[in-house]
């Protein structure tokens, strides 16, 4: 019973202790007094936006706009080996070149630019495997690596290979 009493006193000391919120935000004053004037400022009840303006950077899913994909045929994945990525987009008027594909585990991928010539342009793609006996965490991640030319692919063909 006397813990019953204490429990029942401390509960009441701490809802004492509570100061009220109150439920909106406070008005904002939309127009300043003039001068000299008596009146108080006209208050608006909404509050001034809090919306964030565009994306000041580029999406990490999908096709940003005004990129796009290389025409059909453009791509030579040829000489990759099976699960390799080559799902590619072009970006910046062509001349970046992004490989979209998925990284998981201890396994590392990279890309590169490598010859470029009037007719074609080289990127090389790297995997990286972790060394025999490593354990390593079970997740895939989707990742998007970005290889800048030296001039936009136009009409070229893109050659994916394999990397050192």
């Amino acid at each position: 019973m006397k813990l019953l009493g204490v429990s029942a006193l401390l509960l009441s000391a701490a809802a004492c202790g509570q100061k009220t919120v109150p439920a909106g935000p406070a008005p904002v004053p939309t127009t300043p007094p003039a001068a000299g004037s008596t009146s108080p400022p006209a208050v608006s009840s909404t509050p001034p936006s809090t919306q964030p303006g565009p994306p000041q950077t580029r999406p990490t899913q999908g096709t940003a706009p005004g990129d796009g994909a290389p025409a059909q045929g453009q791509v030579d994945a040829s000489a990759l080996p099976p699960g390799y990525p080559h799902d590619v987009t072009l970006a910046e008027g062509g001349k970046v070149v992004v490989i979209h594909a998925e990284e998981g585990g201890c396994d590392h991928l990279s890309a590169a630019a490598g010859e470029q010539t009037a007719q074609h342009a080289v990127v090389k793609i790297t995997v990286t495997h972790a060394p025999r006996g490593q354990m390593c965490p079970m997740h895939v991640t989707e990742i998007s690596l970005p290889v800048t030319l030296a001039q936009p692919l136009g009409g070229r063909t893109l050659v994916l290979q394999p990397g050192p």
